[in-house]
């Protein structure tokens, strides 16, 4: 197990930090993944973030007006996860590609300075590789 935290964790400072604000890549369902990305609680605020976004919004400010309806600061936010694809839920449209929003199961979340295990949380997750928009 040691070993899967030290190569997640490696895996997070290769290519975390330029993924920050953009989709996490798409797992196949079932599959266990590592990624940074946008998390939210719900299939319709992840969806109300891709909106957002294909009608011109930056990441933060998507986030923000996600929140800001939601009545929850913490609705959908970036996040580094450890996290099991647990099924496609819809596949929308986003700057010439399409992304999913995928259910996923956490289960550990990255504080900045560790990894620290989570059990029972449900997210949904915007991710790449839905195809190409033709």
């Amino acid at each position: 197990m040691r070993i899967f935290w030290a190569a997640a964790a490696a895996a997070m400072l290769v290519c975390g930090a330029a993924r920050a604000e953009g989709p996490m890549p798409s797992p196949i369902n079932g599959d266990a993944a590592v990624g940074v990305g946008v998390i939210c609680n719900t299939s319709e605020e992840a969806r109300q973030f891709v909106n957002l976004r294909s009608y011109g919004a930056a990441p933060d400010q998507a986030v923000q007006a996600v929140n800001a309806n939601a009545i929850d600061e913490r609705a959908c936010g970036v996040a580094a996860i450890a996290y099991v694809h647990d099924g496609t839920v819809d596949t929308m449209k986003l700057e010439n590609q399409l992304v999913q929003i995928v259910r996923i199961n956490v289960v550990a979340g990255f504080n900045g300075s560790a990894w620290q295990r989570v059990s029972g949380m449900v997210q949904y997750a915007v991710l790449e590789g839905g195809g190409e928009s033709i």
